[in-house]
């Protein structure tokens, strides 16, 4: 008899049972309470360009909201350099982003 076996993936000790349907890391890690910031996608902005949800997917520097689950992935958040780097890259992005506002400002 076939038993169906769930695709899982591993986001810092969390093992999540992943579906076709899953879309960007960001929306996995929801699933067990782990907060990935991510104002870029959550602004409906071109995704990844904000740099805050900066992960490491099986040992390589990633952007959450760009990566589509995949079974096996190994998935760290939670480390002091990426919570540094993610602190700095939203620092930098509101900073951006009120660049934008006051230009759009003074045009008008």
């Amino acid at each position: 008899m076939f038993t169906f076996k769930p695709a899982i993936i591993e986001i810092d000790t969390h093992k999540i049972a992943i579906s076709p349907d899953d879309q960007n890391l960001v929306d996995i890690a929801r699933k067990v309470r782990v907060n990935i910031a991510a104002p870029c996608l959550k602004n409906r902005r071109i995704k990844g360009c904000c740099h805050v949800c900066k992960v490491e997917v099986d040992g390589q520097p990633r952007y959450a909201c760009k990566v589509k689950p995949m079974p096996g992935m190994k998935v760290i958040v939670r480390r002091a350099d990426l919570d540094a780097a993610r602190k700095e890259a939203a620092k930098a992005y509101k900073q951006k982003i009120k660049a934008q506002e006051s230009a759009a400002n003074e045009q008008n």
